[in-house]
């Protein structure tokens, strides 16, 4: 995937700068929402006119990524799908067919996943920081809890990837086998498929709840301490908005380093395209 963004980095760099903008204006709507609490018990409506500003800014550029990134991932897809099918002249079309396929995802992932984690990834980042001046024992909260859900996914990571490889073993395989016009083994095959989709989603659904568990931990404390140690209104909701988007973030970011985990065993499929014979 590295190769893909040193081929493509005009377009990955515009999209990229994107994206960072949309994930700024998101990071600051709770700050923004707070000053506005405060501003209206002032009496003053210089608060809602910021946030106003806030929001027309987010739509804009939330709006302008949307426009681009269609049409330049679908310029990639297009190139790279035309290049692979010609190098990989000798595979099955089993083989091709599962591998246009999974070249789409790839692309999807750049187009749909990555932004996504981008967002994600700064809104952690923003949203830690931003706690760190409101409050300090909520902030060390979110750090014991960003600690637990990495070691949490770090540990069954490699289990994540042998169950894609599984998966990925039977899609190669599906055409071929459909064609062959052998009820038992298409039945085979697609008991074969759905054994390993169970097994991802039973590890992903384990992880999940684990995870869950982490998060009710930390708005429980977050909640009590916000109201013990703010005064002002709209600080205590920013702070509590704050935990939630730092919750949700902590939440989508391991959905997305199990999509890493999937593409990447995908990458060395497809790298390998023109380097052997038919699978």
């Amino acid at each position: 995937m590295l190769d893909l963004f040193k081929r493509f980095a005009g377009r990955f760099t515009l999209t990229a700068l994107l994206v960072v903008l949309e994930a700024a204006g998101w990071v600051l709507f709770p700050l923004v929402i707070g000053r506005a609490i405060d501003s209206v018990l002032a009496e003053s409506a210089r608060g809602l006119y910021e946030l106003a500003g806030l929001g027309i800014f987010a739509m804009g550029i939330a709006v302008l990524r949307r426009l681009v990134d269609s049409r330049a991932y679908a310029r990639i897809y297009t190139t790279l799908g035309e290049e692979m099918v010609a190098r990989d002249a000798g595979s099955t079309t089993s083989t091709k067919t599962a591998r246009l396929g999974m070249l789409k995802e790839i692309v999807e992932f750049f187009e749909d996943s990555l932004p996504e984690l981008i967002i994600s990834t700064l809104g952690l980042l923003g949203t830690v920081l931003i706690l760190s001046t409101l409050n300090i024992s909520i902030f060390f909260g979110c750090l014991v809890v960003m600690a637990a859900t990495v070691t949490l996914y770090a540990l069954t990571g490699r289990l994540t990837t042998r169950y894609n490889e599984g998966l990925n073993d039977e899609h190669e395989r599906r055409v071929d086998i459909v064609d062959s016009g052998n009820p038992g083994r298409v039945a085979r095959h697609l008991r074969a498929t759905m054994r390993w989709n169970i097994r991802l989603s039973d590890l992903e659904a384990a992880n999940f709840g684990i995870n869950w568990v982490f998060m009710i931990v930390l708005i429980v404390f977050s909640v009590r301490a916000a109201v013990e140690r703010t005064v002002d209104y709209g600080t205590v909701f920013a702070i509590v908005m704050y935990v939630f988007q730092f919750m949700e973030s902590m939440m989508m970011l391991p959905f997305h380093f199990q999509q890493w985990l999937r593409l990447r065993e995908i990458s060395g499929r497809l790298a390998a395209v023109g380097t052997s014979g038919d699978d």
